[in-house]
This record gives structure tokens, C-alpha cells and sequence, in this order.
């Protein structure tokens, strides 16, 4: 499917879920709800959610910043004797990232922000760590392995369900079933899914082919529902409590 079906799809449904079993929405958790919507893609250097967070006019210009810095570390090595020969090779890797095409230059970048925030983490905390070691694993990983799978799940979930309770928040629900109506989502399509990776059994029902025009029916179908639950979910409520308003205005003005 395509990345906004599974905003759409994921994010609505989810919401809704929560509104009818009374779990409660704030903003911490719509915006859990988005992200986890498109997270298991992020395996996919051209993915919706990497195209958002690492838009072209960006990759431009960190480009010309990685090849400035390639060009000035030599120059600073040559000038100063600073580790030579290998600080060349360092500045000539700058340069030679700048070179790439978009899809390899997002996967570097990803290698570069996971290493970073690895090192921070040894005094920063966990948080940064785990997110860089992972950042670092999905960067290298094939689309539709581990992020696409039950493994998954319970990482995300994991990691959330700590946040959960280290900032009194439920924001594990909607991350989990977010990401887990993403994947599936995913076993529409005829690619399907392997769950259980490295065992090659896949999960597939193949109703459709994403950009064909199977692909238009089943993600239109799946929107609509999106939108009926959205409906009971949150307009319904809304028209019962503007009704039972009404018509304690209109009792208190005849009464």
C-alpha cells in the first residue's frame, strides 16, 4: 500500500479503537499513532516517513555540507599532519557520500544520525543508544524483514510501553496497534509479510498490487471503512452530546 493509505488507514483506526474502548486521546498519542503508522517503512530509504523527515531540498544541502567538510578535513590534515594518511581517506568518504544516489545517501545518513546518537547514548542515557542501534540496523536492513514482522511489534511496543510509564502516558496501545494494522495492511498486498523471520513462511492474503488497479479498489475500500469508524468513533458521540445540548437549552428557555 501506498504511504498515505497507511497513515490513513492505521492512524483513523487506531484512534477510533481507543475512542470506543475509553482509552482515552491526547496529542502525545495521535502523534504516536502517525509515526507508528509509517515506522514499519523505515527499513525503505524512499519511504513516505524518510522522504518527510529527510526531504530532497535537505539531502541538497547536507550534500554541499558533507563535501565542504570532506574538502576542509584534508586541507586541515595536509596543513596540520593530522593522522595521515588515513584522515585523507576520512575526508575523501565526505566526499565520495555527496556522490550517491538519494536512496544510498538517505540509508548513509541514517548509519551516520544511529552511530551519533550511539555515542551520545553512553552518557545521554538509553534512550539515545537503543535508537541509534536500531536507526543503524534499519538503515541496512531489506524492506519488509524485521521492522515487517511480529519482532517488530513487541520492539516498538516495548520501547513505548516504557515511555508509557516513565512519562504516565498510554502511548503503547496506539503505537502497537498502529504498527500492527500497518503490516496488516501489508499482507493484501502480493508481497505479503514473513512474521517470524528468519523462517521463510509469509503471511500474504494478494487482493492487490500497489499503483495497479487492484491496488486503487482494496485501498479504497480500506479508507471507507477507515472513515465509518471514524464516523461511530467521534461524529456519532458528538451529534448525541450537541442533541441531548440542545435540548437542555430549549428545556431551560420554555421551562
Amino acid at each position: 500500500m501506498t504511504g498515505r493509505t497507511h497513515l490513513v488507514v492505521s492512524t483513523g483506526v487506531t484512534l477510533s479503537i481507543l475512542q470506543i474502548t475509553g482509552q482515552g486521546i491526547s496529542l502525545p498519542v495521535c502523534a504516536v499513532a502517525l509515526v507508528s503508522s509509517l515506522l514499519p517503512d523505515i527499513d525503505e530509504p524512499n519511504s513516505m516517513l524518510l522522504q518527510k523527515t529527510l526531504p530532497k531540498s535537505l539531502l541538497t544541502k547536507l550534500r554541499w555540507l558533507f563535501a565542504i567538510m570532506g574538502i576542509g578535513f584534508i586541507v586541515y590534515a595536509y596543513l596540520r599532519s593530522f593522522y595521515t594518511p588515513f584522515s585523507y581517506a576520512a575526508g575523501a568518504l565526505l566526499i565520495l557520500m555527496c556522490l550517491v544516489n538519494q536512496r544510498a545517501f538517505r540509508q548513509l545518513l541514517m548509519i551516520v544520525l544511529g552511530g551519533l546518537m550511539l555515542y551520545l547514548g553512553a552518557s545521554a542515557g538509553p534512550w539515545w543508544g537503543t535508537i541509534g542501534a536500531l536507526l543503524m540496523v534499519c538503515a541496512v536492513l531489506p524492506h519488509r524483514g524485521l521492522t515487517h514482522s511480529i519482532y517488530g511489534i513487541l520492539i516498538w511496543g516495548g520501547l513505548l510501553y516504557y515511555a508509557s510509564v516513565m512519562l504516565s502516558m498510554n502511548l503503547w496501545m496506539a503505537g502497537a496497534i498502529s504498527y500492527s494494522l500497518h503490516l496488516a495492511c501489508d499482507v493484501l498486498t502480493k508481497q505479503g509479510i514473513h512474521p517470524i523471520p528468519p523462517s521463510k513462511w509469509k503471511l500474504v492474503i494478494p487482493l492487490m498490487s500497489t499503483g495497479k488497479f487492484s491496488g486503487f479498489i482494496i485501498e479504497s475500500i480500506c479508507i471507507t471503512i477507515t472513515f465509518v469508524l471514524i464516523w461511530n468513533a467521534f461524529i456519532v458521540p458528538m451529534g448525541y452530546a450537541g442533541f441531548g445540548l440542545w435540548e437542555q437549552v430549549k428545556t431551560a428557555i420554555i421551562g
